[in-house]
């Protein structure tokens, strides 16, 4: 009679060969002679276990290090937009058109983050709207005042834009809980020769104009600053600064856990597996 063919040797009998072989100290003769198997064929199945671990070790390395790789653009990318949050910024359309943006909320589309940020573009678009009409009020009633007539019809073309630039600084800092610049320390007139004079109220300047009409910039400028204090819009603005400042606060305590932790919950279309 032939001798009988034994069947192929399975995976985990050659895996438990190599644990025996490099655990427990067994010789492949010995596991040969103690599994009645040729000590040829536990020699070359032990070193077929040992590859297919290796190919094993290989991928898990290359699939630890695709994740790393991954949580780490999803973490800079919380970076990038927790810059935009700390300088009170409108996410930027770059950002939103970035494949991690959509990555993100993939992985957490349960977070309170995306509500919070919605919400941050819309108070952010209120205020520069409220800020453009304010210009524009603003622009109207010193053009209006008859303080400022012979100012105008003198050329004097820097001063109603320099009190426009300054009052919109008051209100955003009045509007935030700052003072604001003091007129009576920062309204400085310095002489430019020939009977005129030059005219800045902080870093706002208001050009070149005769040294006469210094007076009535100052009294308009004191007028308009007591005037919008009283303004509905005003105290609206203060509102959506006080969220805003609330938002910020949440904002970047989400964004810091998800930089921080490193690794994201959830999974998204780029997740490596």
């Amino acid at each position: 009679m032939g001798r009988t063919r034994k069947p192929p040797v399975k995976p985990e009998v050659r895996r438990a060969w190599l644990r025996r072989n490099e655990e427990d100290g067994e010789s492949p003769p010995q596991i040969a002679a103690a599994d009645g198997f040729d000590v040829r064929t536990v020699r070359k199945q032990i070193e077929l276990a040992r590859q297919e671990r290796e190919v094993r070790e290989a991928r898990s390395m290359v699939l630890r290090n695709a994740m790393e790789s991954h949580y780490r653009d999803l973490c800079k990318f919380a970076e990038k937009l927790d810059l935009e949050v700390s300088g009170d910024k409108t996410i930027s359309p770059l950002l939103k058109d970035d494949p991690m943006w959509s990555a993100l909320r993939e992985h957490m589309p349960r977070s309170p983050l995306w509500n919070k940020l919605d919400r941050w573009g819309y108070i952010l678009d209120e205020i520069a709207k409220m800020r453009d009409n304010f210009r524009e009020q603003l622009g109207e009633k010193a053009r209006l005042d008859s303080r400022m007539s012979e100012i105008i019809a003198t050329d004097e073309n820097g001063v109603i834009p320099g009190i426009v630039a300054a009052l919109d600084f008051q209100i955003k800092n009045w509007a935030q809980g700052s003072s604001g610049l003091n007129i009576n320390e920062y309204f400085k007139v310095e002489p430019a020769g020939e009977g005129f004079v030059k005219i800045s109220y902080g870093a706002f300047n208001m050009g070149k104009v005769k040294e006469e009409h210094a007076t009535p910039i100052r009294e308009v400028l004191i007028y308009l600053e007591s005037e919008i204090t009283g303004w509905e819009q005003h105290h609206k603005m203060q509102g959506l600064f006080s969220e805003l400042q609330r938002l910020k606060l949440g904002l970047r305590d989400e964004l810091t856990v998800i930089k921080f932790r490193r690794i994201v919950p959830g999974r998204c279309k780029y997740c490596p597996m």
